[in-house]
């Protein structure tokens, strides 16, 4: 008989207690809370063998009933398969290779010491319900999605917990927990903003624990995977973070110096830095040196622009380059050709620094309208780098189109002409861009500086 009507798929422990059974994977959240061993939910058919028996045998069987024997655990081996397919989710096909000076393992590397660890933490929870909502979502497994978010809402508890009672200390677990939940809304998207809240939450902790603690293990790690998280954060909230001090890009690189995707977080920094005070000066009667200030700052940004990307033309992290058109409209330049998602992405993102950049210049130089095409040469790059992204098969379909949903928000913001910027806009309303933490950014709002885009295109846009 196959699965008969009644019979409980919970866990063999829960079975044993005679208690109900959530049947989460890869343990039950009952077990978990008791401190149980648990094997986890029966997954698949199962079936029961019945046959009519005499009362004698009735007698025999009933004097010789014994409990199950403990089934072996496959916690580990879900863990083990669903922070597999995590890590994978970041890379694939696509994992850069070592660079020469830096730490051989990365944050990622990390997570099943904190799954396999014998102390109750929130990384535990936390690691589990991230891996399994990425895992659940490319698998379309609902029930996967579902246990996924039981975990999420224990990893939520058990946070709770530590914070409400005071003095927390701020070690690589509590990161680690509040880092993977970021990870987990930029999958699940449970409400808009929700992977903001996190991050705050991250970023909050890093600054207790100070500059020097993040220059070194895991903290390190985790601080440079999330600047860039910060620029969007800072971008969605008109801001510039605590992270684009001079203190907070200097002393955590003290002993790993910094890397490509660093020295770009940098650059983007510096843009933060530029729009604050363009911001500054269009709300403001009196602009003082706001007009000059701004014009240094913008040199300052175009000039670590220009000198990162003479250092990727010098380096092999692209692979294969080629002679193009120029950005500028009587110059040629090497463009890099879109080899790899991860390369395409880190190039779109200079495409963007630039374009703001080049654009704010309308405020602070009446040299303004000469760089407009290369603002438009630009933000085709970007188009065409989503175009690329669009074509690429990888073992994360959708990571490939998050990693490029920012850039199209500066293009269908910032560029002088309405053709690209419908473009732009109608890539971001697409479903690959409205799934997960970033299903709003194709709304009209003032985030992403959009009063100082708007300003300048009626200022001094003709197309």
């Amino acid at each position: 008989m196959v699965n008969i009507p009644g019979r409980s798929r919970g866990c063999a422990t829960c079975r044993k207690r005679r208690v109900k059974c959530d049947e989460s994977l890869p343990e039950c959240l009952a077990c978990v809370r008791m401190r149980l061993p648990c094997p986890g939910a029966r997954t698949g058919t199962f079936f029961v063998h019945a046959v009519p028996s005499s009362s004698s045998s009735h007698r025999t069987c009933g004097s010789a009933l014994r409990l199950p024997s403990p089934q072996p655990s496959r916690s580990s081996a879900f863990d083990q398969l669903f922070v597999s397919h995590f890590v994978e989710s970041f890379f694939g096909t696509m994992k850069p290779p070592p660079t020469p000076g830096t730490p051989s393992k990365i944050w990622l590397h990390e997570l099943p010491v904190f799954l396999t660890s014998s102390e109750s933490s929130s990384a535990k929870t936390a690691i589990r319900a991230a891996s399994m909502i990425s895992y659940g979502t490319l698998a379309g497994d609902v029930s996967i999605k579902t246990a996924a978010r039981r975990w999420y809402a224990e990893a939520l508890h058990h946070l709770q917990c530590q914070i409400t009672k005071g003095n927390v200390s701020v070690d690589d677990s509590i990161i680690c927990a509040v880092v993977m939940l970021i990870h987990f809304e930029t999958w699940a998207g449970t409400s808009q903003k929700a992977w903001l809240r996190h991050l705050k939450g991250a970023a909050m902790l890093l600054q207790v624990a100070g500059p020097e603690r993040c220059s070194h293990g895991f903290m390190h790690q985790v601080f440079s995977h999330l600047r860039f998280q910060m620029f969007v954060a800072a971008m969605t909230e008109n801001e510039v973070p605590i992270f684009a001090s001079q203190d907070w890009m200097t002393i955590p690189f003290r002993i790993y110096p910094k890397l490509i995707f660093d020295q770009l977080i940098d650059v983007l920094f510096s843009v933060l830095k530029c729009l604050s005070i363009a911001d500054q000066l269009i709300n403001s009667d009196d602009d003082g040196d706001l007009g000059a200030i701004l014009d240094a700052l913008i040199q300052d940004t175009m000039l670590q622009a220009s000198q990162w990307w003479l250092e990727c033309i010098g380096s092999s992290i692209f692979g294969q380059i080629s002679p193009k058109q120029g950005c500028g409209p009587d110059e040629a330049q090497l463009l890099l050709t879109h080899t790899s998602v991860p390369a395409t992405a880190l190039c779109s993102l200079y495409d963007a620094a630039n374009i703001i950049a080049l654009r704010l210049l309308h405020l602070a130089s009446s040299s303004g309208s000469s760089h407009d095409l290369q603002v438009r040469q630009h933000a085709q790059s970007i188009l065409s780098a989503s175009h690329f992204i669009d074509e690429v098969s990888g073992p994360a379909p959708d990571r490939g189109s998050i990693m490029i949903t920012l850039q199209l928000k500066v293009v269908s913001l910032w560029s002088p002409s309405s053709e690209q910027r419908n473009m732009a806009l109608a890539l971001l309303q697409r479903d690959k861009h409205q799934e997960g933490g970033l299903s709003d950014i194709s709304a009209v709002s003032d985030e992403y500086f959009a009063d100082v885009a708007a300003y300048i295109l009626r200022q001094y846009t003709s197309e």
